[in-house]
């Protein structure tokens, strides 16, 4: 289909769908082998396409290709209206740290909750933090360094908290550069993916399957912007190209919004006029409608 004539509608009436893949083997080009079947992609894996779509859009109105740009909305997927509040934390914590016999498991599940605390208290992408190297963690400025991302805005600097600095030091112990996360199963080096170990522990802590790695990004956007009110702030850090894509992670409270107006409720002491008046109106009532015996 030519690029111009994808539309909404378009985009819409498409059903995403992958092969199913053979775990135990793989090609002479190192490949899992397909079992032959279809399956139909989450959400995740049809955003992936749909946002590799509108790249080549912006990259053809560039190239004055396209006169315009149709507009395409991603599909909504699990995760992205979830927050991982304290009690869902301490359980993901205590699943991951569960005694365990073998020692290359438990080496995996300190990893994947390490890689769990850099999402939330770094605010920073999981394909983002795959790929980390220890030379571009800055230990005396508290700062990781992303060189390169998914948007313009992904090189960048981001904060690293106490927590995260300790579990880092600790992590890489002795060594100097390389992956933070090395892999010799993967052809990049480096971890590629915590999926299966993630959804082991948060079976084993029984929390809500919409709970995904991802939910620990909106976390830190969520909170970042509550406590600190600085939207620009927040989406530098994040990486984001505009301020309109911080909506998605702002899961606000409403109780804030309840307490500002009382606080000035109480500054212009509206209750008390307004008792006035009742009891005046109640007077004047009471004078017009005698209560006869």
């Amino acid at each position: 289909m030519r690029l111009d004539r994808i539309t909404q509608d378009v985009g819409e009436s498409i059903i995403f769908k992958r092969p199913v893949l053979n775990r135990k083997k793989k090609d002479h080009e190192g490949r899992y082998e397909s079992k032959g079947e279809m399956i139909v992609c989450t959400a995740h894996y049809v955003n992936q396409a749909l946002r590799t779509l509108k790249r080549m859009q912006s990259k053809a109105m560039e190239w004055k290709v396209l006169h315009e740009k149709p507009h395409i909305t991603l599909a909504d997927a699990p995760g992205r209206d979830r927050l991982i509040d304290d009690d869902t934390e301490d359980r993901l914590e205590g699943a991951y740290s569960e005694p365990i016999k073998n020692g290359q498991t438990r080496l995996m599940r300190e990893q994947a909750w390490l890689f769990m605390i850099i999402l939330q208290d770094c605010g920073m992408r999981p394909d983002e933090v795959f790929p980390m190297r220890i030379e571009d963690i800055h230990w005396d400025a508290n700062r990781i360094w992303i060189p390169e991302g998914k948007t313009e805005k992904a090189r960048r600097f981001v904060a690293m908290s106490d927590r995260v600095k300790e579990a880092l030091q600790q992590w890489c112990g002795e060594r100097k550069e390389g992956w933070v996360f090395p892999s010799s199963r993967s052809k990049s080096g480096h971890l590629t993916t915590i999926a299966k170990g993630f959804q082991a522990a948060r079976e084993r802590a029984g929390i809500d399957k919409k709970v995904v790695p991802y939910s620990a990004r909106h976390t830190y956007g969520t909170y970042t912007m509550e406590k600190s009110g600085n939207a620009f702030a927040v989406a530098k850090s994040m990486g984001h190209v505009d301020l309109k894509s911080m909506e998605p992670y702002q899961h606000q409270k409403l109780e804030p919004l309840r307490d500002a107006i009382n606080q000035r409720n109480r500054r212009k002491k509206f209750g008390q006029v307004f008792g006035q008046v009742l009891q005046i109106s109640t007077k004047t009532s009471e004078d017009t409608n005698p209560v006869s015996d």
